[in-house]
């Protein structure tokens, strides 16, 4: 339970510092997010970008998207680097696994 509530947090953090790398890109003008659907206006517009910037993160880590979001600029070179983290974690975890607890079995 411990190893599976740390595994958590630590995607978490990945999503959440991934999160304000795309809103930094965005009011730097080096890169941005664009959505196919229109965006809100008002008080929640702050919120309603930051869940978004959180979904495409979340989606880039766990695969490649859905598509209704996309990176321009430079935050592509960032959802590629956040995607290749999002493959290589499985293994670190798998390997980590089999580290802890190797296998009985013998060749």
């Amino acid at each position: 339970m411990y190893n599976s509530l740390t595994l958590l947090i630590f995607c978490v953090n990945i999503i959440v510092v991934f999160s304000v790398v795309y809103v930094l890109f965005d009011l730097t003008g080096l890169g941005r997010l664009v959505e196919v659907q229109a965006h809100p206006s008002g008080p929640a517009a702050w919120a309603a970008y930051l869940a978004r910037t959180m979904y495409f993160s979340a989606m880039t880590l766990f695969s490649v998207g859905y598509g209704d979001i996309w990176p321009v600029g430079w935050s592509r070179a960032v959802a590629v680097i956040e995607a290749t983290v999002g493959y290589i974690l499985p293994a670190v975890v798998a390997a980590q696994y089999l580290r802890v607890f190797p296998t009985r079995w013998k060749s």
